[in-house]
């Protein structure tokens, strides 16, 4: 019997698309939930077959796909932001011990075979051995915090292979031990810090597809985009005053920054120079409080040449 408690995920940074890499020391995550799965697909080769039963068909293409859902960490979360965005430079905050990431929008593909980085994932689910996924990048990123929550974090993972290994021996980043929460979280609008932000959703969608050709094979051949990436917000507001409802109905651009502070200097820091709302839906469903659900888009800023940067400061030196 299979305990999901005892199970691990870990993750290692593939220098080749789809070359299985192993597992370093402190890079496996204390993941929620998980549910990478091999789809193999399955085609009809014949109708008129002489008989009631149902004629054997043929196996397609194998196909690797699933969530990952994880909070947080100031360690990890690196690995997520480098592979959602295909960038991060690394300044130095304190000798030895600190350092800064940025990551901005894509400006470029990470090879002709993926747009961004890829990884090799390893997940344990307490039967015999663990399986390991090759070849996958992050489609998409959701992160969410609202009160009594965590820094929520949702991969969307598309992978090149499936395979069965001996599981690895899993250890964990030990400082710090506490994720990116909802206590240590402030939203600033056009400058000015707000209260009024109940809940708060981060999209970055890099549109990916897996491409199948004819090449001798079953599995995916590459990875490409079907379109630009989306860099998303949406959330709950108190409905205190119309200031925001102004601006959608003005279609104002304003400048958006959402902080995460822990001790000993670990920070996250999401910055959006452009931020414009989609929807501002206003309502009465009944005798209680009234919040708004809003939507919007983060526009690329011609000036920094992005449409956000995302500064991490931990005491990771390099998810190169």
């Amino acid at each position: 019997m299979g305990y999901g408690f005892v199970g691990f995920v870990g993750i290692a940074k593939e220098s080749t698309w789809g070359t299985p890499v192993a597992v370093a020391s402190g890079d496996f995550i204390e993941a929620l939930s998980e549910n990478l799965t091999l789809v193999i697909d399955r085609f009809d080769t014949r109708n008129i077959a002489g008989k009631y039963s149902e004629p054997d068909d043929t196996t397609g293409l194998r196909r690797v796909e699933g969530e990952l859902v994880a909070m947080g960490h100031p360690h990890y979360f690196g690995y997520f932001l480098r592979g959602l965005t295909n960038s991060g430079s690394i300044s130095v905050v304190l000798s030895g011990f600190l350092w800064k990431h940025t990551y901005l929008t894509p400006t470029a593909d990470a090879s002709t075979l993926a747009p961004v980085p890829s990884y090799t994932v390893e997940v344990f689910r307490d039967v015999t051995s663990a399986h390991r996924y090759a070849g996958a990048v992050f489609n998409r990123g959701v992160l969410a915090v609202q009160p009594n929550q965590d820094l929520r974090t949702t991969l969307s993972v598309i992978a090149k292979t499936s395979s069965v290994i001996s599981k690895s021996t899993p250890t964990y980043t030990t400082s710090p031990v506490d994720p990116f929460t909802f206590d240590s979280c402030s939203v600033s609008i056009a400058g000015a810090a707000t209260p009024y932000v109940e809940g708060l959703t981060l999209t970055l969608d890099n549109q990916l597809v897996a491409v199948n050709a004819l090449a001798n094979t079953n599995e995916v051949v590459a990875i490409k985009r079907n379109g630009p990436q989306l860099s998303l917000l949406a959330g709950t507001f108190t409905f205190e005053n119309l200031t925001e409802y102004n601006a959608f109905v003005q279609q104002s651009e304003q400048a958006w920054k959402i902080a995460f502070f822990r001790a000993q200097s670990f920070a996250l820091v999401f910055d959006f120079p452009r931020v414009i709302y989609t929807a501002h839906p206003l309502g009465v469903p009944g005798r209680e409080r009234l919040t708004v659900a809003f939507e919007a888009k983060a526009r690329y800023h011609a000036g920094s040449l992005t449409a956000y940067q995302i500064d991490l400061t931990n005491t990771k030196s390099s998810y190169a």
